[in-house]
């Protein structure tokens, strides 16, 4: 579908911005300009500029950064952990299974902001565990698709016939059911969690208090905190618009994977 294929489009805008950014040099901390504040769209501040005269576009370009690496983090703890944790349990019958569907339930129990900010009060609330709790936040949803793929699965004529030609069950289980039969399931939930940190990411750094970056690095929540309640201008709506954008390709893209996949 197109919106898919435009939704993976705009992850890689956003990621490449990312990734480039830092190249424009922008003076992040030293680009307060009195003589400029809440200027509108020009040739010199394309989006303006917010009430200390600070650039939008760069900012906005430069806050980024604030979860596309953090966010990569979320999504390599949750496959990390998630998907041998739902392989094993989807594969195997009897207490391991049991153990591992109950461990899994009780982190589901928790609601993913509640962990996250229980874990970032206890370790920490800077970028780096802000990515680990989120991520492992996500680990059940990522392993209850493996789990439940793999279970009904296992018992299919092609693993046995596999097993007929001498493969061992570990390849069996970890080349054609995990990457082959649950590689698009894989990509759409660690998708979804990405999308999941961007929104917590953001609303914590619009709330600040401790979480999320502070000022003046930029984060779209914060650049949204800190024009909160001003006139509605650039410097506002931008960082709001991007927000939804990059969720919309985000959330479009698992769709696309879902879809792919058959559901």
């Amino acid at each position: 579908p197109a919106a898919g294929w435009v939704g993976l489009v705009g992850l890689g805008l956003v990621f490449a911005a990312a990734a480039l950014s830092p190249l424009a040099g922008y003076p992040i901390g030293a680009d307060v300009d009195p003589a400029a504040r809440s200027a509108g769209p020009s040739a010199a501040h394309w989006l303006g500029t917010d009430h200390l005269g600070r650039d939008v576009f760069w900012r906005l370009v430069l806050a980024s950064r604030a979860f596309v690496g953090p966010g990569a983090v979320t999504c390599a703890v949750a496959g990390a952990v998630g998907v041998p944790l739902g392989a094993v349990a989807g594969w195997h019958e009897g207490p391991a299974s049991t153990a591992i569907r109950a461990a899994l339930g009780a982190v589901a129990a928790v609601p993913a902001v509640v962990l996250v900010l229980l874990g970032c009060a206890r370790f920490g609330a800077g970028p780096r565990e802000l990515a680990l709790f989120a991520g492992l936040a996500a680990v059940p949803s990522v392993a209850e698709a493996v789990r439940a793929r793999i279970e009904r699965l296992r018992r299919e004529d092609f693993v046995d016939a596999a097993r007929a030609h001498g493969l061992s069950d570990l390849r069996i289980l970890v080349v054609h059911l995990v990457l082959f039969a649950c590689g698009r399931a894989i990509a759409r939930k660690l998708l979804e969690a990405f999308a999941g940190f961007v929104v917590l990411e953001a609303a914590l750094s619009y709330l600040g208090a401790g979480f999320g970056l502070p000022e003046p690095q930029p984060s779209w929540g914060n650049m949204m905190a800190f024009e909160w309640g001003r006139d509605l201008s650039w410097a506002l709506l931008a960082p709001a618009a991007a927000l939804w954008a990059t969720v919309w390709a985000t959330v479009q893209a698992a769709r696309w994977f879902a879809e792919v996949d058959g559901g």
